[in-house]
């Protein structure tokens, strides 16, 4: 009798349990939502959450980029703690989630996600019952971040009327049992120019408009906290920046977030303007319930407002084109960007970011920059050391200064030039005029021979046209400076193959696999070069 009594509470216990429900709509800018002052909007449904719970005027994400950001919302720690830096990492093994949290105290976790970007096989689905991502990649490419599908007809996002049915048939299957949900809607991604920006964002607010009247019709609106946000923002051209995680401006930084509290709670602000960051939000959450604080999560609840320092960085412009790494704090409406040459924004006066202040408000500058080197220190320039002396030894550029630090490392700002042109090659090479492309690459890499990414794309374009002698010369470059990235070693085993090279192909091609285990396309090749050479 008495286990039976344990067992009723504990049931009882549980349906009291606060459901709970977090929206990530990726690429999302705070400032294309009426809540966030855009006259322009066509956001009604998302404005009138926001009407009826708290905004967060000022949220930032850690780091402009998918999976990092998830990865810092998820576990409430910084990329330069929990080592994903960039959308090619992996989430470390056994490590503490939001949904581990939940998973403990008897709920029923399911995430719902509209990207490969977050693929099961990545590792956010730590604590989730169900992890609905119906995707599947062969690799990572650890020069541009990129994930390539296992297949040709495998797809990168599923949309968003997909991701919320699922959601909506999981929620319908707990009924009855406490649940913590994670929807993940990926629309609005480039291409924008059909259709625009703004347009996709109408589409997604009309979708987040019917899952609203989904969960009122049961019951759940009225019973859940509702936590909606953005991993990162985008450019849309501003600082010169077209998408995201090269910059650290406000464009791609600045992310809503709305919270909807149970209709029982009235105890609320409508608006809070101190800044916060996304590590907060599972901190945030576990203090709403009024549960322990939990040691792993480093960051700290928005329920407390008093004032805290954000940080946010990005490694994109080093890992992908060997320039220099950025950094930013913000300290209320001071914002600090660590640079080769350094930037501080007065964003109260100046919330575009067009008057940099660092010069005429040194002493800001250096208690901020100071407060910065505090943190874990931004990569180092060892992969960029590593990079010149490949390309010295193969006779690219001469004898030289080495950069000894990331401050000797170009400034972003001055290779944006160099962005817009590979941006324009990548585009040529969509469309087929591969030759056009290759002008471009060949260009860039005058003004800039250390740079690999472009390198190692000339390389594959090469290859496309068949121009395998050429495709070697460019591909072993990059290979020496970046041997773990599995792009450069396909391609260039392609390209030994193709030239009758077999022994030298085998060995890129075991190399390939060996960084992308789950690549067939890499695996049939092996045993074709193997086959022919009769193993």
């Amino acid at each position: 009798m008495r286990s039976i009594v344990v067992v009723a509470f504990a049931a009882s216990l549980c349906a009291q349990q606060t459901p709970v429900i977090l929206i990530s709509l990726d690429t999302l800018r705070a400032d294309r939502l009426g809540a966030y002052g855009y006259k322009a909007a066509k956001t009604p449904n998302l404005d009138r959450w926001a009407s009826e719970g708290t905004v967060y005027e000022n949220a930032a994400t850690p780091v402009p980029l998918t999976l990092p950001a998830h990865t810092a919302l998820l576990t409430s720690t910084y990329p330069f703690e929990n080592g994903v830096e960039s959308n090619a990492g992996t989430v470390p093994k056994g490590i503490f989630t939001l949904a581990s949290f939940f998973h403990a105290r008897g709920y029923r976790t399911g995430a719902f996600v509209g990207s490969i970007f977050l693929e099961k096989q990545l590792g956010l689905d730590t604590g989730f019952d169900t992890y609905d991502s119906p995707f599947d990649f062969g690799a990572f490419s650890r020069l541009s971040g990129e994930a390539l599908a296992a297949g040709k007809a495998q797809r990168d996002r599923r949309p968003g009327p997909l991701v919320l049915r699922a959601a909506n048939q999981w929620l319908t299957a707990q009924t009855g049992q406490p649940v913590f949900a994670f929807v993940h809607l990926f629309d609005m991604h480039k291409p924008w120019a059909q259709p625009s920006y703004d347009a996709q964002l109408t589409a997604v607010d009309a979708l987040l408009g019917s899952f609203r009247q989904t969960m009122e019709r049961s019951g759940l609106w009225d019973n859940a906290l509702i936590i909606l946000v953005a991993d990162h923002g985008e450019g849309l051209g501003d600082h010169g920046e077209s998408d995201h995680g090269y910059f650290l401006y406000e464009s791609t930084v600045h992310v809503p977030l709305i919270v909807h509290w149970p209709k029982s709670d009235v105890t609320h602000p409508r608006r809070v303007s101190e800044p916060v960051s996304l590590v907060d939000v599972a901190p945030t959450i576990v203090d709403y319930l009024k549960a322990a604080k939990q040691v792993a999560f480093h960051g700290r609840s928005i329920l407390d407002a008093a004032p805290r320092p954000v940080v946010t960085a990005s490694v994109y412009a080093h890992d992908s084109f060997g320039w220099a790494p950025l950094r930013a704090l913000r300290l209320g409406q001071l914002k600090y960007i660590e640079a080769p040459r350094e930037e501080l924004y007065d964003l109260a006066a100046d919330p575009q970011e067009k008057r940099n202040l660092a010069a005429t408000r040194k002493a800001d500058a250096t208690r901020m920059k100071e407060q910065l080197s505090k943190l874990p220190s931004a990569p180092t320039a060892a992969p960029a050391t590593n990079r010149q002396e490949a390309l010295k030894s193969l006779g690219y550029i001469g004898p030289g200064p080495k950069p000894k630090t990331a401050t000797a490392l170009a400034d972003p700002k001055d290779r944006l030039p160099i962005l817009i042109q590979y941006d324009e090659a990548l585009s040529l090479m969509a469309a087929r005029r591969t030759q056009a492309a290759i002008a471009i690459f060949r260009k860039i890499l005058i003004a800039d021979p250390g740079n690999l990414l472009a390198r190692r794309d000339l390389g594959v374009a090469l290859v496309e046209l068949r121009q395998f002698p050429q495709a070697i010369t460019e591909l072993r470059t990059v290979v020496a400076a970046a041997p773990d990235d599995y792009v450069t070693r396909y391609e260039l085993g392609t390209a030994l193959e193709e030239t009758q090279k077999l022994p030298e192909a085998l060995d890129q091609f075991r190399a390939a696999c060996q960084a992308a285990p789950g690549s067939g396309q890499c695996q049939t090749a092996l045993k074709r070069v193997q086959s022919k050479l009769g193993r």
